[in-house]
């Protein structure tokens, strides 16, 4: 009996380590992040990209964003973009960005498809962009 629990016991220790995240590392930010999240843009590193709409702002910091895929289903061939959100008002899809100008904004981001479908409902597969005004 004594013999089991040091196993389950050094299994568990195993477990717990190998999960672990090693010192002076961050899960949430990535190197350089600046405590911010890799899917949220301040207003700061917007301005720094010298651009003048959020859409080449967003172009040159999170390209992975815009990204326009294949047709989402077989019924529509037309492809899919990600969808624009500001203040619960759906702007429309990625081209809507090109009209929001970068001196306007506090904050961007980004919502992946999953998690976009929690907040504001099914039918953005591309995931969406929720821009929050200064």
């Amino acid at each position: 009996m004594m013999t089991r629990l040091r196993v389950v016991g050094a299994v568990f220790a195993c477990l717990l380590t190998a999960c672990a995240v090693p010192a002076g590392t961050s899960q949430a930010t990535p190197a350089g992040g600046g405590g911010q999240s890799r899917s949220v843009l301040t207003h700061a590193q917007l301005a720094a990209t010298n651009s003048d709409n959020l859409f080449d702002a967003i172009s040159k910091l999170h390209s992975d964003w815009l990204v326009t895929r294949g047709p989402t289903s077989v019924n529509d061939s037309s492809p899919s973009s990600v969808s624009v959100y500001m203040g619960n008002t759906n702007l429309g899809k990625a081209d809507a960005l090109r009209e929001i100008m970068v001196i306007d904004v506090a904050e961007v981001k980004y919502w992946d498809a999953g998690q976009a479908a929690a907040r504001f409902g099914m039918g953005h597969p591309r995931g969406v962009i929720e821009v929050t005004r200064k």
